[in-house]
């Protein structure tokens, strides 16, 4: 494979014209770097703009304003073709009429390159996406997940120095997306070409990118890793669009020197934060289930509103102060289970307990 380039989106908005002159703002002033290399993942619910910026990277939907770069060139107005993207669609589009191996090679022979340099192209591309000796086989005799490879492959055997996907492995089955998901990381570091991929998926995003951006409504909530994005996220749409997230009414006590002292269900805890606050100032308190553990004694008093034994953890709703929060125990099956209707004590780690701005 060929260097690999760098994106840059600077400014960019999409606004699509509606009815009776109303518009709808689909991408709202987003800038963003990805570096060479880099697996980035576009992640956000459905119409939050994510597939939108990708099809702009692609050339397939021109920008109302801003600009894009691929490798420090502007290619804003640029034809698809002239970009050196390629994209992996959710719909495989392969030709049901060729084999494999002439799906994977049609995009060589229109660029007429010698049958010998698209043999030895084809090849080594099957071989990097485990489909060697399937090359005389047809889409329909192919898994899912093998047409799947196949979608890539014509995509990389291109050498595009930019890779796109946007949501490839929404139809597979649960299993074979696991697997798939492996599968595109690994090829994606071999060759260590510039990915962004879009999802709505957070497994997706959490396994396999370097950073996530989180969309929302045209605009970028945080760009992070997985491990910030999950343990730090800087507003209550990111937290509980994340994962699963207790968002809980809290208090200001004291602040300073990068600490804050909160209230909440009746403790007081003081945490590390990087936000400006003042003490009797409303916050919102993040905890993540998982986080928390259920006692037969201790401080904090609860009621056990529900137990669902999910195999690999036991998923409780309780209420404390009021408020109703879920906890999940990853290790039910070395100790007898809270039941629905059980008093109990709710544990909270210090360094489990994330704050935000009410208002974030």
């Amino acid at each position: 494979m060929k260097n690999s380039k760098s994106v840059r989106l600077q400014n960019l908005v999409k606004r699509y014209n509606g009815a009776a002159g109303r518009g709808v703002l689909a991408v709202n002033d987003v800038t963003l770097d990805v570096s060479a290399g880099e697996f980035v993942t576009l992640l956000g619910p459905s119409g939050c703009g994510k597939t939108t910026i990708l099809r702009m990277i692609a050339g397939f939907e021109t920008p109302t304003s801003g600009n894009i770069y691929i490798g420090g060139e502007e290619v804003t107005r640029l034809t698809p073709d002239k970009r050196d993207t390629a994209m992996v669609f959710q719909s495989y589009a392969l030709f049901p009429h060729l084999t494999i191996f002439e799906n994977i090679a049609y995009g060589l022979r229109i660029k007429k390159m010698k049958d010998s340099d698209i043999r030895a192209k084809v090849n080594h591309i099957l071989e990097l996406v485990g489909l060697t000796g399937l090359e005389g086989r047809y889409p329909n005799q192919l898994s899912g997940g093998q047409q799947q490879r196949v979608a890539l492959a014509r995509s990389l055997v291109m050498e595009p120095s930019v890779l796109l996907f946007d949501e490839p492995l929404s139809n597979l089955d649960a299993k074979l997306r696991v697997h798939m998901r492996g599968e595109i990381r690994r090829i994606q570091r071999d060759i260590g070409i510039t990915s962004i991929y879009v999802t709505h998926d957070q497994a997706e995003a959490m396994s396999m990118s370097d950073r996530i951006v989180i969309m929302n409504q045209g605009n970028i909530e945080q760009i992070g890793s997985p491990f910030e994005i999950y343990t730090r996220p800087r507003t209550k749409f990111v937290a509980d669009f994340i994962g699963m997230a207790n968002i809980l009414a809290g208090e200001v006590v004291a602040a300073g020197n990068g600490m804050a002292t909160v209230s909440f269900l009746g403790q007081t805890f003081t945490v590390a934060t990087d936000l400006v606050l003042s003490p009797g100032e409303p916050v919102s308190v993040v905890l993540r289930p998982e986080t928390l553990r259920l006692a037969t004694e201790g401080p904090l008093a609860v009621q056990v509103a529900a137990s669902v034994f999910m195999g690999a953890y036991q998923e409780y709703k309780i209420t404390a102060g009021g408020q109703s929060l879920t906890v999940i125990d990853y290790d039910p099956v070395q100790k007898a289970a809270f039941q629905a209707g059980d008093r109990a004590a709710l544990l909270i780690r210090r360094e489990s307990v994330h704050i935000l701005k009410s208002a974030q």
